[in-house]
């Protein structure tokens, strides 16, 4: 609508006092058919709202989630439940959830023993409330016959120091979960510490259909228990928070069926100096024929390879394999690829791979040849034997055919974690070199890469980093994620070349070290005052 002030705008004019009054007078009438217009939206408002109010019932009527039949309906159910833990006794998940949806559902819910088959009970948060001591029976009432999966947290500082009430209290309901011990088929006890007053209560559970068993906190508490002595164990995670060195060789004396295990973690949370020494992870190698799985904290105290063996170790099923908390040097990985025949191998991960040749790492791709991921190797320490010391002033070529017959042998590999040392060495520039495919595509080295992880970079140029991903880009098999951590090259990646290689597919990580400072307005505030900002 034009006026004769239309041109004043969005200006800075100042009008005059009969001009005001004017501009006045012309807003009365556009003032009020705005009015009539508001007053029309909210009968049509209201109007909508009725005829919204009659359709939505009809349409819950006839949807087809009302017609869906009972068995689909209850595998759906089951699916709503948590992937990676057990269901919690929460209204804002799945099962309580989905009870409270409909009548319909909730007999639907209440009828599915499956759904009911996994509970993590925290014992502090169930006694809490006297209702819930109550619902942890029913729920394992409504799973009927189905196998559970139980998670058991302990009270805190539950000792023969707290009042007898609520030791009696926790006991009862402990004894209560344990009613269906014979129906268990994975446990994780979670925290339970020695001295804590557990040891007896735990000697009492037998649990014969036992596949799988998660136990943090105290391993020690296990010298004497019979839950681990099931025949049908297959896989057992122990994340052990004890510091006795002592406990390395009780790991061998556990009574387990070693021979029939599938899956094998130890786990230590202490110093770096605590965890299994290697020798004992060959003898463990060659207790478990059926292992598909092993990760094992590695001492660092405690290198010592075994005695020779007079036999080769086949793990014909092992897939996944790591050691975490200590390197690994070129003696312990030779000894264990003289040793051990890992065929169908996927995953070897090691805290670090130093002091290694390029012939070790050969050997392992080799022996390996279905390996994908492959963690930390340390590109300086993998030296051909052929190099003396001191070593020649030009050193590419050397390092060229070292690397080169790395990454020939390790074909199959779509994650590889590197690092590239200290100083000027040439070894990561070498290295990418390498991996960027030329124009014989045919050729490339390790084309099934898609994950590229360096933990430290101290030298490289740009222009190389950017040839590398521009070759992976064309080459397109699939190379979508590169991690470059604790750089020391600032200028590295620019924020435009990160966005770049996002929009043709790849998502670049890039950390600068920048000796641990982020650089912000609110530097050296509290976190209170920032939030005041």
């Amino acid at each position: 609508m034009e006026s004769r002030f239309s041109r004043h705008l969005s200006t800075n004019y100042i009008p005059s006092d009969e001009e005001i009054d004017f501009i006045r007078i012309e807003l009365v009438s556009h003032t009020q058919e705005l009015a009539r217009i508001d007053e029309r939206i909210r009968e049509l408002s209201a109007q909508r709202d009725q005829i919204q109010a009659y359709i939505e019932p009809y349409r819950a009527l006839i949807s087809h989630p009302r017609r869906l039949p009972v068995d689909i309906l209850r595998e759906i159910f089951v699916a709503c439940l948590p992937a990676n833990r057990n269901a919690v006794m929460s209204a804002r998940e799945a099962p309580l959830l989905l009870c409270r949806i409909s009548s319909a559902w909730r007999t639907v819910a209440l009828s599915t023993p499956r759904l009911w088959a996994s509970l993590h009970a925290p014992l502090d948060y169930i006694l809490e409330n006297e209702p819930r001591k109550l619902a942890v029976i029913e729920w394992l009432q409504c799973s009927g016959a189905a196998p559970i999966s139980l998670s058991v947290c302990p009270q805190r500082g539950w000792s023969h120091s707290v009042r007898f009430s609520a030791w009696s209290e926790g006991l009862s309901l402990f004894k209560s979960l344990t009613e269906s011990a014979t129906r268990w088929y994975h446990l994780d006890l979670v925290d339970f510490l020695d001295g804590s007053g557990w040891e007896d209560q735990l000697a009492e559970i037998s649990t014969p259909a036992l596949e799988s068993l998660k136990f943090s906190g105290s391993v020690s508490l296990l010298r004497n228990l019979d839950i681990a002595k099931v025949p049908s164990l297959r896989a057992i995670a122990l994340h052990s928070n004890d510091q006795d060195e002592r406990i390395d060789e009780f790991i061998l004396e556990m009574p387990l069926f070693w021979s029939r295990l599938t899956h094998f973690t130890l786990v230590w949370h202490q110093g770096w100096q605590v965890g299994i020494s290697f020798r004992n992870v060959i003898v463990l190698l060659g207790r478990c024929p059926q292992l598909i799985s092993i990760q094992v904290s590695l001492s660092g105290a405690n290198t010592e390879t075994p005695s020779q063996l007079s036999d080769l170790i086949l793990l014909p099923y092992l897939q996944t394999f790591i050691m975490t908390k200590s390197s690994l040097g070129a003696q312990s990985l030779g000894f264990l690829i003289d040793h051990v025949s890992m065929p169908q191998l996927r995953q070897f991960s090691v805290e670090q791979l130093t002091g290694l040749t390029s012939l070790s790492v050969i050997a392992l791709g080799t022996g390996s040849p279905l390996l994908q991921e492959l963690g930390n190797l340390d590109l300086p320490s993998l030296q051909d034997d052929s190099l003396t010391d001191p070593w020649p002033e030009d050193l590419n070529w050397l390092i060229s055919d070292s690397l080169e017959g790395i990454l020939r042998s390790l074909s199959s590999l779509t994650r590889l974690v590197v690092s590239g040392g200290y100083g000027s060495d040439p070894y990561l520039t070498q290295f990418l070199h390498l991996l960027t495919p030329e124009q014989n595509l045919e050729a490339v080295l390790c084309p099934a890469l898609q994950e590229l992880v360096i933990t430290y970079c101290s030298d490289l140029e740009s222009s190389t980093l950017d040839a590398f991903i521009q070759g992976r880009i064309r080459l397109a098999q699939g190379f979508c994620w590169l991690e470059i951590q604790n750089t020391r090259v600032p200028d590295l990646i620019s924020e435009a070349e990160i966005q770049f290689y996002w929009s043709q597919g790849v998502d670049v990580s890039f950390d600068h070290d920048g000796y641990g400072l982020v650089l912000s307005p609110w530097m050296g505030l509290s976190d209170d005052v920032i939030e005041l900002q």
